[in-house]
């Protein structure tokens, strides 16, 4: 019997009576997954949603082999009760398997959620085989406490904390004029869509080369998350050269309109990266203003963005001092060795 299959078994023999399990369908499962993982983060107060769109980039983007890396949960009705997805990142540096994965609220208390967790971590130690210092890594709200104890009884440790920061414009006066707020001499802004794709992905990887947990973007996972993603707006990103042409910053912008009802029309600062030699000269500063007066002239409520609590970059100072809040938190938790990560 084939491996898969044995895993496969394992599992459906920890489910309730009548449940049964498969590989996920992408095309099939992309909606009712959206709307269970929603219900799930309803329930915890958490106000970031997935759209359809990013749960299909979940189960067959990247390096994931949907066949394998990917199981979904359906009760006697028909009804998906839960999923979960052993997310691979087989970089040579940093060898990961991201875990992902929620249960419909209505059947919490079933063994649903322990029987996904023991075989999404039983499929992402068969990923890292050939990766010996490899890690497996997850991350849940702050308040999603049962997804938490679920990571501790598998052996996982909390090992870094996330905030999502706003800044409404009713609370922070913003005008709406972006050229009011120049780069320092010698440096110039143009659209993100005038620059070469390949160019600026390279440009990204350097910069973030120095923050903990990343690791090198490939073309796919740019094109797939960055670029083609239905919430991409490329129009409001920017790339600063310096004086003899070379890209040495950028900015990237989404938008998530299913958050409307939960965070209102809000405009969000994906990725925003400055090489190391050209840092505490204000451009970073610079790019966050020119995009809020962008968002605020075109009738934002406000901009988002999600930033490490303990980066190393300053990045907190830095968000905090023009105006920006928390509004929820994140823990990522982690099992191997944390030099690693």
């Amino acid at each position: 019997m084939a491996e898969n299959e044995t895993r496969l078994d394992r599992l459906v023999a920890l489910l309730p009576h009548g449940y049964s399990a498969r590989a996920a369908a992408p095309e099939r499962d992309a909606l009712p997954l959206s709307q269970l993982i929603n219900e799930m983060r309803a329930g915890v107060g958490d106000p970031l949603l997935d759209s359809p769109a990013d749960v299909h980039d979940n189960i067959a983007g990247g390096e994931v082999d949907t066949a394998l890396d990917t199981m979904v949960i359906e009760g006697p009705d028909g009804v998906l009760a839960g999923y979960a997805v052993a997310y691979p990142v087989l970089d040579g540096a940093k060898p990961r398997v991201f875990l992902f994965g929620a249960t419909r609220p209505s059947v919490h208390g079933q063994g649903i959620g322990s029987a996904l967790i023991a075989w999404t971590m039983d499929r992402a130690h068969e990923r890292l085989q050939q990766f010996p210092d490899g890690t497996i890594q997850a991350q849940c709200g702050e308040g999603e406490s049962r997804t938490q104890r679920l990571y501790q009884s598998v052996g996982m440790r909390p090992i870094r904390w996330f905030h999502d920061l706003e800044l409404r414009f009713n609370t922070r006066e913003t005008g709406r004029e972006p050229e009011r707020f120049t780069l320092p001499t010698g440096y110039t802004a143009e659209p993100f869509s005038s620059a070469d794709s390949e160019a600026i992905r390279l440009l990204h990887n350097a910069c973030f080369a120095d923050h903990w947990g990343s690791s090198g973007m490939t073309p796919t996972v740019w094109h797939e998350e960055f670029l083609a993603h239905e919430g991409a707006r490329p129009a409001y990103g920017e790339i600063v050269r310096d004086e003899i042409g070379d890209a040495i910053a950028y900015q990237l912008t989404t938008e998530f309109p299913q958050d409307l009802a939960t965070t209102g029309r809000m405009l969000w600062i994906d990725k925003l990266g400055v090489l190391a030699q050209h840092r505490g000269r204000g451009i970073g500063t610079t790019l966050i203003e020119r995009h809020l007066a962008r968002a605020r002239r075109d009738g934002y409520e406000g901009v988002m963005l999600g930033v490490d609590t303990e980066s190393l970059t300053g990045a907190n100072k830095l968000y905090e001092r023009i105006g920006f809040t928390p509004r929820y938190g994140g823990v990522r938790y982690i099992l191997g060795d944390a030099n690693f990560s």
